[in-house]
């Protein structure tokens, strides 16, 4: 992270036996002007008990001790007024990190202004987790590990993360980014993985033009891959989202609609060979952006 920028780390998983997911961040937060902050994020979404899903946020000046976050732990407190979580969680994944940045040299050029690395594509997710005194017992839930930094968040994206069938092996891993350079908004770039029968189908890539209708609660695309397209379909329920800003370094923030729980449809075209129709009710879908339009209120939630 540079004089001004900002780091991430975040934790996504899904019950496969239940409407139960997490999504867990901690966040390093360095502005252009004013004090450098951390703060630790935890979400849980579960249509068996009433209510939304439960957001609890703190904003520090540093990590607390004891806090941990990264490829195989993610382990944290806090506190946002009468609201309390706590997360003590294992990742076990024998998945080799995915770098989605393709060209891999874009991990070292000036844009885009956002980096990104799925530490663990696929995994299973071990421990407790408490939201407001009642006590999860996380076992064997399926999930994913990721680690953003930069110097700016993208202008507008979507991340794509999902889960096909009951053993590690079949996953979909997917970014798309329109960045900003002065005036002009790019088109959207795709970047990412689909991963099936232990084959890793690399998606997108710089020059690789895929088709985009973007929406907080929906998306449809089509994704350029090599000798082959994947076409897909994305549907989230208000009921499985929240609504969040993400401060961003440069100052102002980015609206961000994050369902972790989602439902997708997905074709793969090969030109050779066999393609494969594929849905999963185990996603998880984030949709963010600077543009008024965009749809989101954004909840209440401490700064930084």
């Amino acid at each position: 992270m540079g004089p001004a920028g900002y780091q991430s780390w975040f934790l996504s998983a899904r019950d496969p036996g239940s409407p139960a997911a997490l999504w867990i961040r901690h966040t390093r937060h360095r502005p252009r002007q004013g004090p450098e902050s951390a703060a630790l994020w935890c979400t849980v979404a579960d249509r068996s008990q009433a209510g939304p899903p439960v957001v609890v946020k703190q904003v520090f000046a540093a990590f607390p001790a004891g806090a941990a976050a990264g490829p195989r732990q993610f382990r944290g407190n806090a506190v946002m007024g009468q609201r309390t979580a706590h997360w003590d969680l294992t990742v076990s994944s024998p998945q080799p990190p995915l770098q989605p940045l393709r060209p891999a040299v874009l991990r070292r050029t000036p844009l885009p202004r956002t980096k990104l690395e799925v530490s663990a594509p696929d995994g299973w997710v071990t421990g407790t987790l408490g939201v407001d005194g009642r006590v999860v017992a996380v076992s064997g839930w399926r999930g994913t590990v990721g680690h953003n930094w930069g110097s700016e968040h993208a202008d507008s994206w979507v991340w794509l993360h999902a889960e096909f069938g009951t053993a590690p092996g079949g996953w979909l891993e997917l970014v798309l980014a329109r960045i900003r350079i002065g005036r002009a908004r790019l088109p959207w770039t795709a970047m990412g993985a689909l991963s099936l029968d232990g084959e890793r189908i690399p998606l997108g890539g710089l020059g690789r033009r895929p088709r985009v209708d973007a929406r907080p609660g929906r998306l449809t695309a089509e994704i350029p891959a090599p000798g082959a397209r994947v076409a897909l379909t994305v549907t989230s329920s208000d009921d499985d989202a929240v609504a969040v800003r993400y401060a961003d370094p440069s100052g102002g923030a980015r609206a961000v609609r994050h369902a972790p729980r989602a439902g997708v449809e997905l074709t793969l075209r090969r030109r050779r060979g066999r393609g494969a129709a594929l849905s999963s009710g185990c996603a998880a879908y984030e949709y963010g952006t600077s543009q008024p339009a965009g749809g989101i209120t954004p909840q209440p939630l401490p700064d930084g």
